[in-house]
């Protein structure tokens, strides 16, 4: 069983995608949201390192860096899930799918004792 061969993946490029124009412009501001977020976690590591002797209003740039950077990563963050369960259902249900694995695999683990202290002393 090969794969494609070069000429189908060339044919198949030129087919139209069964997508709309909004899913195309929210895929490229998601992946732009994406590599936003990924630059603020680095600079937030290394302001956070670098800046540590620098105060400003007596706290540490460092301390700056994790009170304004935190949030912002977190908004970003909702900003994406908001945007794909708005214009990119199916990549909302991939996080759901994923998600859901996850809780499954860890509601299979026993969490309660077998046999609980039943007097205290």
């Amino acid at each position: 069983m090969a794969g494609k061969s070069i000429a189908e993946r060339i044919a198949a490029l030129e087919d139209p995608d069964d997508i709309s124009d909004l899913q195309e412009i929210w895929a490229t501001i998601k992946t732009i949201l994406v590599i936003t977020r990924v630059l603020l976690f680095v600079a937030i590591i290394v302001i956070s390192e670098i800046m540590e002797q620098y105060f400003f209003k007596e706290l540490s740039l460092a301390i700056w860096s994790l009170v304004i950077g935190i949030p912002i990563f977190i908004i970003l963050s909702v900003v994406i899930i908001y945007g794909d369960k708005k214009f990119d259902p199916a990549a909302d249900e991939a996080r759901k799918e994923s998600a859901d694995r996850l809780i499954s695999k860890s509601e299979n683990e026993p969490t309660a004792l077998k046999h609980p202290i039943r007097k205290r002393v």
